[in-house]
């Protein structure tokens, strides 16, 4: 009877064994061998293609049933810069000038000075004297010419300010004057305006006009104390 449980002991050890083998047998096939050769999971059969397969439960690819994105390419940007419009010059307004139909217009132009109608023999050259500050040594002087310009000698002006008279004959040799030439001084009411008064006369014994006045307003040292360049010219 021992001899025979034994034996049945030991079939049975040698069944259960090889019942345990081919269950892990099977478990091996199913888990390793069938999912290497078959078909990759969301992969159409056919394609040669095996998906590698880390483990049972990581696939690297493609998840099933989902199609990869494309790259998105980046976007181009482009930077305008306008320039300003170069500005437009202001027109500007011109007057208008309005003639009567077939009249010219004419730009007005200054007058000439008039040459002088008297039938005196001597005239003032209108024009020909100049004005300055001096309020230290005042005086008039001037020029008496022929009618070619050249120096006259001879000639007596008289010289009216103040309520006071006074005579000079040009080129006066004892003034040791230039040819032609003729010189008032005074030093009194310096800054006092008046009106100068100088005229070409025959003599001082007998002042008969040669010449129309010539009326010179004096607003005092500080603006025309020294008036030179005055020019009486013959016809």
């Amino acid at each position: 009877m021992k001899s025979r449980s034994k034996l049945v002991a030991i079939i049975g050890g040698i069944v259960g064994g090889s019942l345990l083998a081919f269950c892990c047998a099977m478990l091996f096939t199913v888990m390793v061998i069938m999912p290497a050769r078959g078909p990759a999971v969301g992969q159409p059969e056919g394609t040669g293609e095996p998906m590698i397969q880390a483990s049972p439960s990581l696939v690297i690819g493609p998840l099933p049933g989902k199609t990869p994105r494309e790259p998105t390419p980046s976007s181009t940007y482009a930077v305008i810069i306008l320039s300003p419009e170069p500005s437009q010059p202001t027109a500007t307004a011109v007057p208008s000038v309005t003639t009567t139909a077939g009249t010219p217009v004419h730009t007005p132009t200054r007058a000439p000075s008039p040459t002088p109608t008297s039938g005196l023999p001597f005239y003032y050259v209108e024009g020909s004297r100049l004005e300055e500050v001096n309020c230290f040594s005042q005086y008039l002087a001037g020029w008496v010419r022929d009618a070619n310009g050249a120096p006259l000698n001879g000639v007596v002006v008289r010289w009216q300010y103040w309520n006071n008279t006074e005579f000079a004959t040009s080129g006066d040799p004892q003034q040791l004057w230039q040819p032609g030439e003729w010189k008032f001084t005074y030093y009194g009411d310096r800054r006092t305006e008046t009106e100068f008064v100088l005229q070409i006369v025959e003599n001082e014994q007998n002042p008969q006009p040669l010449s129309e006045r010539l009326e010179i307003h004096y607003a005092g040292c500080g603006l025309t104390g020294q008036i030179t360049n005055i020019v009486f010219k013959r016809r």
